[in-house]
């Protein structure tokens, strides 16, 4: 009887030894942020055709405020790009991508949505913003993931 309790007991340790592994492994990492910024002046048929989508009610994103875009030179197009590791065994599913709002963001767009990295993999998820030229480009970006069917999400700061 004592050997199988100890039998056990070891069974029951390298499970929770396994389990502890699994959970602390199921994280991903960011590698590298970014933000390249550029004018909506110089992407005429790109600021048109956002002119267009909002209008028609037809824009495919989240519209943070109303800013009345009228003349392209106060705005800038930004792209926040996060490189991603996963760390973990299990694969990383449903990888989003959001940048907290701040004063002078009006629009978030071209977010991936459904993203995986399988395990020991790594790699690039990006969100565009339109904001106003005179507001800072730092932003904190969020990346939220579920493994194996619970969530996390890790914040960073981009500048």
């Amino acid at each position: 009887m004592k050997k199988l309790s100890l039998f056990l007991l070891v069974i029951m340790i390298i499970l929770l030894g396994a389990a502890a592994y699994l959970r602390l492994g199921a994280r991903l990492i960011v590698t590298n942020a970014a933000v390249n910024v550029r004018g909506a002046s110089t992407a005429p048929e790109e600021w048109a055709s956002l002119f267009v989508d909002l209008t028609d009610g037809a824009f495919q994103g989240r519209v943070i405020a109303d800013a009345g875009m009228s003349n392209s030179d106060d705005f800038e197009f930004r792209t926040y790009s996060i490189g991603l590791r996963n760390l973990g065994m299990l694969r990383a599913e449903w990888i989003t991508i959001a940048v907290r709002a701040e004063e002078g963001d009006i629009i978030e767009y071209g977010e991936q949505r459904g993203f995986s990295l399988a395990p020991y993999s790594g790699g690039t998820i990006t969100v565009r913003t339109l904001a106003l030229a005179s507001s800072p480009v730092e932003r904190v970006v969020t990346v939220s993931y579920y493994v194996y069917g619970r969530p996390f999400s890790i914040e960073t700061l981009v500048r």
